[in-house]
């Protein structure tokens, strides 16, 4: 019986995986052009042992800063087949065991944890921004769980130097580094108004890694601080995102969003529990992220309701043991059977049918590097602007990597202006300047920006090469 627990996490676990692994394997192709960078990157240290520090494809030719341990990691992986597909899949179903633990360290109670490591195995965020993509995502989330795991067992030495080490590894990761930092600032805010004394070796800790990690990002972005200031949290990026509140509710699910409410009101103002104050922070931290548009919608939503998923797990051992206290504790396994059918309904269901391919024929843009000259420069919209870099090896005009971008905004304006077609002479005029010779279109096209052609196609300037492909000759 005492193996009961570790044998349901690992059904749990393994059925999580087969769900992420049937999506993804689902698709030749990853959704998400800037899964493409990443294994360009990959493909790049395998040659030459160094990342891409300058891009000569990415708009025109441009400076690269980013975090690598990421690509680093992956490369170790990348004689495994498909391996942007499998490491990403565990890496995600490892949630299950990371949160089964935090859980654990919250109630004490198996129950809760296991039906807690349930909820975080399916969340219909993940058919957004985590299935069936390479993305960074897929490793800073359990990496930063792993953080927040290690922070509420640092009294114990041994988690005090993972706690350290993996404080160090976000820092060399992602910039949602700042996320940990603003969830240190929160999480010391939170204990003093509480009331709840920190000990000394959790004091000097969570100031050690908070300047540790601000001191790493300080280093890696000097040029980027250089170049935009204290603007560079907003990372040069031109896209707004737009904020819709039941689309939010539906990605967050809402049996998370219901038990977590709950949980955090139960362990924050009536038990005054550490470790929800430390989920408190979490939450607070990626709010303040997204109320100041600094971190992606899509980014914000996942964090948000990974937090609220772990705080879900005091509220339902809190109606478990208000059920042993009542006439109907004898029907205990009825109400887990109800919560699994509520969990398959409102949380696998949605996360099922959220997914979707983004991609289902790319093609056109592998068969690029043989109907192109090398040199050619190729117009497609900001999604599609890694697969022209990946499979066809030709320049873009605009991509996702806005930092130390040559003035994305205008571009992302300008894009909008030859794909509207609402003036021929201005289009050839941005065609000319930005010496486009190809241009992209397909049908995802040309409903995005809600035209039958090009205004160019109508006054002969492009001719049909190959599939969606067409050449600029006026």
């Amino acid at each position: 019986m005492k193996n009961k627990p570790l044998k349901i996490l690992i059904i749990i676990f393994l059925l999580s995986l087969a769900f992420n692994l049937y999506l993804s394997l689902s698709s030749p192709y990853l959704n998400n052009g800037g899964s493409y960078f990443n294994l360009r990157v990959i493909d790049n240290i395998k040659e030459n042992g160094l990342p891409i520090f300058y891009d000569d494809l990415s708009y025109g030719g441009r400076p690269l800063v980013l975090q690598y341990f990421f690509h680093y990691f992956m490369t170790i992986f990348s004689f495994i087949p498909l391996y942007f597909k499998i490491i990403p899949s565990l890496l995600i179903s490892s949630l299950v065991i990371i949160s089964y633990f935090i859980a654990k360290e919250i109630t004490n109670d198996e129950t809760s944890s296991l039906l807690t490591s349930l909820l975080s195995g399916f969340v219909p965020i993940y058919s957004k921004i985590l299935i069936n993509q390479f993305t960074i995502y897929a490793f800073v989330l359990p990496l930063i769980a792993l953080i927040l795991l290690f922070l509420m067992k640092l009294e114990k030495k041994k988690y005090s130097g993972l706690f350290i080490l993996f404080s160090f590894i976000l820092s060399l990761t992602s910039s949602l580094s700042f996320l940990l930092l603003f969830i240190l600032i929160f999480y010391v805010l939170l204990m003093n108004a509480e009331n709840i004394k920190l000990i000394r070796l959790k004091k000097e800790i969570l100031i050690f890694s908070f300047f540790l990690i601000f001191l790493v990002n300080v280093l890696l972005f000097r040029i980027s601080f250089m170049e935009y200031g204290f603007n560079i949290i907003y990372g040069n990026n031109p896209i707004l995102y737009s904020f819709n509140f039941f689309n939010s509710i539906y990605f967050i699910g809402i049996i998370p969003l219901f038990f977590g409410a709950i949980g955090l009101y139960q362990g924050f103002f009536k038990l005054k529990k550490e470790s929800i104050v430390l989920i408190s922070s979490l939450i607070l931290g990626i709010l303040f992220l997204l109320l100041l548009n600094i971190v992606n919608l899509n980014v914000g939503l996942l964090f948000l309701s990974f937090g609220l998923i772990i705080a879900s797990s005091l509220s339902i051992k809190n109606f478990f043991t208000y059920l042993e206290k009542t006439k109907l504790s004898h029907i205990r396994l009825f109400f887990i059977w109800i919560f699994i059918f509520l969990f398959f309904i409102l949380s696998l269901v949605p996360t099922y049918f959220g997914y979707y391919r983004e991609f289902d024929d790319l093609s056109d843009f592998e068969s690029l590097k043989y109907i192109t000259e090398h040199d050619s420069v190729v117009l497609a919209p900001i999604s599609y602007g890694h697969l022209i870099t990946y499979f066809g090896g030709r320049i873009n005009v605009i991509d996702t990597n806005f930092l130390l971008a040559p003035d994305p905004e205008q571009r992302y304006h300008d894009v909008d202006l030859i794909y509207g077609g609402w003036s021929y002479n201005k289009a050839v005029e941005l065609i000319k300047d930005y010496n486009i010779d190809y241009i992209y279109i397909n049908q995802y096209v040309k409903d995005l920006y809600n035209v039958a052609d090009l205004n160019l196609e109508n006054e002969k300037c492009i001719r049909k090469v190959e599939g969606s492909i067409y050449q600029f000759i006026c």
